[in-house]
Order: structure tokens, then C-alpha cells, then sequence
């Protein structure tokens, strides 16, 4: 057979053009896919480099934000967060090697932390929690809180690493089987976190609030800056590289921001301690474990004219911050609080929750920001500031009050009613607090005049304070406002406001006509100290002039020192305010209630160039008769007397035994201030025909300049001073005025017909046209 040739098999000219256009293909595309991703290195490398770093996460840890102090005007501290461990167990990591680990790490947590071992064996053991790595001990008693603080942490680590930088040869045989021991404790971390701390208790808690374990703002300042305080978290990334070794990226917190408020930690001591002697005063003794209230609210706001500051802010519902919950065991019995636990309501925004969350709610907020109440005559001084503003009347003018105004149909009684005040300056009826005269001025300033300024002095909208759940209050619209609700308005009864709008309104009346943004912090700080933002007066407008607010100023003091506000007069110092008496509308019928009264009084002094405001507000005082604003001049007075000293205000009156007397005070209520000596001189002739330029009543006689008496020169029991050719040439107060205060103490007529408050406010901002005042044909008769 024969031999078979193989032949050599080849590619055809066609195939290897084929191939080589396949190979040439290939290439390009590599080359085109080498360079895209050059070039997506080069322009987005750093964005996926990030997405590595999340998508190949090996493990991570979170950096917990410090929550930002709460300081004083002065910094002193009101709120801080302190940063505390939980001792943390990985029991995974323990059972990975039970027979080396176990022993040591229970026997160390047990004689370190006195955690019983059978109960540590058994969480490490047990199937349920074998393979878990996140077990919290329980190191503390039930009623501790169950962190350890940064010196326990530290000291616990000293413990275990005690032995670990010491050589063995330096070492006992018992020290090196210790040494080996702790070496061998596996599994215990700590976790880190901050728990919030209140170092002044119950101090304006109203104001501050509180944040809950979360570290979330549940009331007051926390709630309402809690985005500022908050700060923000960082975190420990831990990742594998593309080498597979074990990397870390950190990311810093940032810190939450400090708020240096404007609240003085005295002025408020002052403030809360003046309240509490009122509620112990006027509460009554119970023995179901309720606190004593002296009325169902009390509010007092101290603010600075001059820049909207809150110096002080307090109410008689203060409770203890760092236990918040307990505040409803003042006010309720224990089975009051178990029915409320078991009652479901339903909230005004339609969500179900109990009474007592809802009663808790309430019992944390701030009366002098959220409550709307009618601020009665305290609201004259606005009605008359405008009237003179807009030229509706003049200091010349004068009103004749016979007791009351018909008003169309209904009759509106004034406050000495069933008697008058007969003919009165513009001041006196101020000082005298007639509503008869307040009625006819508004009458002369019409509807809309009387709105207009009603919305530029704030009322009917919210002044913007920087505190949760302000209310805006309720007045009347021009649709809705005719002659007997201005009549009522003029005299503040017919509209609500809140404590903050009453006040910020009257410092505009006495500070030259300036209103200013009212405000609680100062200033926003950075961990750094830098200043974020500064609130620190914030003018928003002039409401009146300067000519009419100083002529308010003058009438506002004769209030005090002659009229129904001379129990609120405060040695040594010029002192002007105004009182109130509001009548309180029952819940029930919506009509007035017979003997519910909210009583008042606010006063700036020095007077003639003010520098403080207080402003006291008792809603239904526990006493027979509601209708005194003596219980809150007198709470003014109190806290007058130790602020305008602490304030370094001046005292420039002379402090008379015959002024103590009649204000029932001693020398002790007043040795904190130092007042100003025999500031009244004037001249006088003794028997002998001499002439004295200086002379002068000290203790109850006429002397001269060095104290020698005057011959002849004597005081009468109507209180004139005589000098020795018997020319009457001075005044003194007398001991028998203490019965002159009660007949000038501001009385309330009964007013059943009085307009009531709108039950929501429909304002229409747009409609604020002014009115000539002297126009004959008004819209109330058109």
C-alpha cells in the first residue's frame, strides 16, 4: 500500500485577513477601553474612591456630637451635655474561643463591677445571645443611671492594662498570672454617648426646657433651637483596600453651637423666689401630696427696654428638669394621674394619645409665651399713645365720667361705678383708670385707627420670640369690630394677647416709641467661641414718637405715686406702671363669669429713662375677692426691691419711715438700697424772721441744712409743712394714707354686656387704611 501523503493545512488569504481584522478589533477596543478608564480615574476618581469606601465597609463606628451648652448673660452654665459610657459585651467574640476567654473576662467584670458571674455565664453561654456582639451590662442599681462616666471608664482600662508595659522579670508570680489574666479578658468595650444635665434644677425651666435620652428638644429653648444644638455626628470608617489591608477614614463631629441667652441667673432666682412665697402665702394646704398655688397662673417676664433682652421669665408650673415627668404630682393626686394614664383623647391635630401625655404637655409650657388671656386696663397706656400719636386728642382735653357710657344699646360701666370720676385731665383718667374716659377716646380715634395701631404695637400676631407654641392671641377684624367692641378694646377687654405681647408693647411706649424684637438668646457660639449669629436688639420700628411716649412716661408715674398703682411704688426709686383688673369669660357658657378676675401690673423704672420692665400677671388668685390688682403689685414690688439694687439702677428719692409705713415695709426690706438723703429742700422763715434757702424735713421735723431745728416751722396732720411765720412752703406724705391707697386701688364694676373675644383670629393685615379722626361721618355710622 502505498504511502499516504499528509498535506499541510493552511489558512487562506481570506481567513488570515479575517483574523488579523478580528485581532486588530480586539485591540482597539482595549486600547479604547484602557484610556476611558484612565480617563474616569483622572476625572471621577475621588467620587468612586468614596463609593469604595462604602461599598467594601468592614466596619464602622459613630462619633457622637456634643449637644451645645445653654449658658447665662453671664455664662454660667444652664445646660450641658456630659459624656458617659454603656460597658458593652461581644459575646461572639468570647464563644470564638470560650475555654481561653470565658474565665478571665467573667471573673474581671465580676470582682471590677460586682456584675454577678452566674448571670454573665449565662448571657455568654446562652443560645439566644451567644452570637450576638451587642449585649449591655447592667453595672449600676436599678434606680442609677446606667453609665459609667468618663473617670470609671479610664479607671476600669488603667485596671486592666496595669501590668501591660511592666517586663516580666519586675514582676511577682501572683503580678505575672494577673498580667496573663487581664490579657486574656476579651469581648468589653464601650460605647459612647452624652446624657443632658440641668446643674440649676427647676431654674427657668419654663424657658429652657429639656431634651429627652435621645437628644432631641422636647420643650423651650432645646425644642426651639435643637437644630443648633444638635451639632452633627461623625464617624470611623474601616475598610479593606485593594491590597486587603484594614484601612480607617475619620470623619470629626461638629459639635452642637452654644446659646448665651439673656437670662440673668439672679434675676430669675429673685423672680422664682418672690412667686414661691406667693403660692405659700395664698395656696392652700392639701394632704393628697399636691404642691400649694397661690393662684391657677402666675407669670412674671422682666425685659430690658432698651433691647427686647428677657432678663428673667418665670411662672408658678417650674419643675425639675432633670425629672420633668414628676411636675404632675404638684397639681394632681396619684389616682388623678392613673385615670389620665388610662384615658385616650384625641389631640387637636387628630392624633390619639392619653391625658396625661396631653396634661404633661401643658404642665411644661411657658404661660407668659403660649396662654392669651384679656390684659384688662394695662392696655390704657397703647390706647391713649395712639390716640395722641394720630392728633385724635390732645394733653389739653378733658372727659367728664358719670359712671358709665351708653353704647347704642348696651351699657358699659366704669370701674367706679355705681359711683364717677366726674371731670378728668387726660392724666386722670389714666390714674384713675376710667373706662368711661378710655371709651371716649377710642370713640374719637374710630375703628380703623384703633386697629391700625393695635397691629403696629404687635397685638393679634406673634412677636416672633425665639420660644415654641407662641400664640398670636385674638382681636377683632374691621368687619367684625363695632361700637361696643371698640368701646370694650379701648379698656383691654375684648381681645386676648399674651404676657411677651403685652410687654414688648409697653417698653415701646416708654423707651421713646422703639419696638423691639423680643428675644431670649444673645448669641450663637461655635465650639470655637466664634460668634455664629448675633439677636442682640433687633430694632423692628417706631410706633409712636418720642414727645408722646415721654408724655405717657409722666402720666404712667402719677399712676404710681397717686393713683390706683401706689401699692406698687418701691422706695427710693421713680417707678411708673399701670394696673389691671380684666373680667374672665366662664368656659362653660361663653359669657362673663361672676368673680373670675386676672389681675396685673407692669412698671418700668427708672422712669424718665427706663431700664427695666417687670410685668406680673395673677390669673384667679386663691382669695375670696379676685378683683385686686394689689396681689401682683405687691409680687412687683417684692421683686422691684432686690432687682433695680442687683441692676446698680439709682436710687434718687428720699426712703421716709412715713413711706415704709404706708407700704408696709421695714428698714430691712430696703437696706439693700442706698437712697438718695433729703432730696426735698425749700425755703423757710423761723420765728425770728431768719431766712433758711435749705431747710429740710428730717424725721418729722423742719431743720435747716445741718440738721438744727427751725423755730416756729412745724407739720401739720394734713401733711403741710409751716415755717415759722406760718407760710405754708412744703408737703410731706402722712401715716393716714395707707387708707388713701385702698380708695385709689383699682375696683372693677360688673360688665355682663362687655364684648368677648373673637374665638379665632381673622385679621385681614391688609386692611390697615388710616382714618382722619376728625372726620364727622365715621364708618360706625355709615
Amino acid at each position: 500500500m502505498a504511502n499516504r501523503v499528509k498535506r499541510e493545512r493552511r489558512f487562506s488569504k481570506r481567513m488570515q485577513i479575517k483574523l488579523l481584522a478580528l485581532f486588530g478589533f480586539v485591540l482597539l477596543g482595549l486600547v479604547v477601553l484602557l484610556i476611558q478608564i484612565a480617563y474616569i480615574n483622572v476625572t471621577k476618581g475621588n467620587t468612586y474612591a468614596k463609593q469604595v469606601l462604602s461599598q467594601n465597609n468592614y466596619d464602622s463606628q459613630t462619633l457622637v456630637a456634643r449637644r451645645g451648652e445653654i449658658q447665662d448673660t453671664n455664662g454660667r452654665v444652664l445646660a450641658y451635655s456630659e459624656k458617659v459610657y454603656n460597658l458593652v459585651l461581644d459575646c461572639k467574640a468570647i464563644n470564638e474561643d470560650a475555654d481561653t476567654y470565658l474565665e478571665p473576662t467573667v471573673t474581671v467584670l465580676s470582682e471590677y463591677f460586682g456584675l454577678d458571674e452566674l448571670e454573665l455565664r449565662k448571657l455568654i453561654t446562652d443560645e439566644s445571645t451567644a452570637s450576638s456582639q451587642y449585649q449591655v451590662l447592667q453595672v449600676k442599681a436599678d434606680d442609677e443611671e446606667q453609665y459609667l462616666t468618663a473617670d470609671e471608664k479610664e479607671a476600669y482600662e488603667d485596671y486592666i492594662d496595669e501590668f501591660a508595659d511592666v517586663s516580666s522579670d519586675d514582676l511577682s508570680e501572683s503580678e505575672k498570672l494577673e498580667k496573663k489574666y487581664r490579657s486574656l479578658v476579651t469581648g468589653v468595650s464601650f460605647e459612647e454617648k452624652y446624657i443632658r444635665h440641668y446643674p440649676l434644677g427647676s431654674l427657668a425651666s419654663n424657658t429652657i426646657g429639656f431634651a429627652n435620652s435621645l437628644g432631641d428638644g422636647i420643650v423651650g429653648l432645646e425644642a426651639y433651637y435643637d437644630e443648633q444644638l444638635q451639632g452633627t455626628n461623625g464617624r470611623i470608617f474601616g475598610y479593606l483596600d485593594e491590597d486587603s489591608d484594614y484601612q480607617t477614614k475619620t470623619i470629626a463631629p461638629e459639635n452642637g453651637y452654644t446659646l448665651v441667652t439673656t437670662l440673668d441667673v439672679n434675676i430669675q432666682e429673685i423672680v422664682e423666689n418672690v412667686i414661691a412665697e406667693f403660692d405659700e402665702t395664698y395656696g392652700d394646704d392639701t394632704d393628697d401630696g399636691t404642691a400649694k398655688h397661690g393662684a391657677a397662673n402666675v407669670g412674671v417676664v422682666v425685659m430690658d427696654p432698651n433691647s427686647g433682652a428677657i432678663l428673667a421669665m418665670a411662672t408658678n408650673q417650674s419643675y425639675d428638669l432633670e425629672d420633668p415627668d414628676s411636675v404632675i404630682y404638684d397639681w394632681y393626686t396619684e389616682e388623678e394621674v392613673d385615670e389620665m394614664v388610662d384615658t385616650v383623647i384625641t389631640d387637636e391635630y387628630g392624633n390619639e394619645t392619653t391625658q396625661y401625655v396631653s396634661t404633661l404637655y401643658d404642665l411644661w409650657g411657658n404661660y407668659c409665651v403660649s396662654d392669651s388671656f384679656e390684659p384688662g386696663s394695662t392696655y390704657k397706656p397703647i390706647t391713649i399713645a395712639a390716640a395722641l400719636e394720630i392728633g385724635a386728642i390732645s394733653t389739653d382735653d378733658t372727659y367728664y365720667c358719670d359712671g358709665g357710657e351708653y353704647v347704642t344699646d348696651t351699657e358699659i360701666h366704669c370701674d367706679a361705678y355705681p359711683g364717677a370720676h366726674g371731670l378728668e385731665t387726660l392724666e386722670d383718667a389714666l390714674v384713675n383708670s376710667c373706662n368711661d374716659a378710655l371709651m371716649q377716646i377710642a370713640a374719637k380715634m374710630h375703628v380703623s385707627n384703633f386697629l391700625k395701631y393695635q397691629s403696629l404695637f404687635g397685638f393679634g400676631q406673634r412677636t416672633g420670640i425665639d420660644l415654641p407654641n407662641e400664640s398670636s392671641g385674638v382681636i377683632y377684624t374691621q368687619e367684625k369690630m363695632n361700637e361696643v367692641e371698640l368701646a370694650t378694646c379701648s379698656f383691654g377687654q375684648g381681645f386676648t394677647c399674651t404676657m411677651i405681647q403685652e410687654i414688648s408693647a409697653f417698653c415701646a411706649v416708654v423707651n421713646g416709641g422703639y419696638y423691639y424684637q423680643p428675644h431670649v438668646v444673645d448669641k450663637i457660639l461655635d465650639e470655637d467661641g466664634a460668634i455664629v449669629k448675633d439677636n442682640s436688639s433687633l430694632l423692628l420700628k417706631q410706633v409712636i414718637s418720642t414727645s408722646t411716649s415721654d408724655t405717657l412716661k409722666e402720666y404712667l408715674e402719677s399712676v404710681v405715686e397717686e393713683g390706683t398703682g401706689k401699692t406698687a411704688r418701691v422706695p427710693g426709686y421713680r417707678v411708673g406702671g399701670k394696673t389691671g383688673t380684666a373680667e374672665k369669660i366662664d368656659s362653660e357658657t361663653g359669657e362673663r363669669a361672676d368673680g373670675l378676675y386676672l389681675v396685673s401690673f407692669i412698671g418700668a423704672a427708672p422712669i424718665n429713662d427706663p431700664e427695666v420692665v417687670i410685668y406680673v400677671v395673677v390669673d384667679e388668685p386663691n382669695v375670696e375677692n379676685q378683683a385686686s390688682s394689689s396681689y401682683a403689685q405687691k409680687i412687683f414690688q417684692s421683686i422691684a426691691l432686690e432687682v433695680y439694687p442687683y441692676l446698680g439702677l439709682t436710687a434718687t428719692e428720699e426712703i421716709t419711715d412715713s413711706l415704709l409705713a404706708q407700704l408696709g415695709l421695714t428698714e430691712d426690706d430696703v437696706d439693700q438700697i442706698d437712697s438718695a438723703e433729703s432730696v426735698t429742700t425749700f425755703q423757710a422763715f423761723d420765728s425770728y424772721g431768719n431766712l433758711y434757702s435749705n431747710a429740710r424735713v428730717v424725721d418729722g421735723e423742719v431743720v435747716d441744712e445741718y440738721g438744727n431745728v427751725i423755730a416756729g416751722a412745724y407739720i401739720d396732720e394734713d401733711g403741710t409743712v409751716y415755717d415759722g411765720y406760718m407760710n405754708a412752703v412744703s408737703t410731706v406724705e402722712t401715716d393716714d394714707s395707707s387708707s388713701e391707697d385702698e380708695d385709689t386701688e383699682e375696683s372693677i364694676a360688673t360688665n355682663p354686656d362687655m364684648a368677648v373675644p373673637l374665638d379665632e383670629n381673622s385679621a385681614d393685615d391688609s386692611d390697615t387704611t388710616l382714618v382722619d379722626p376728625t372726620d364727622i361721618a365715621d364708618e360706625e355710622e355709615e
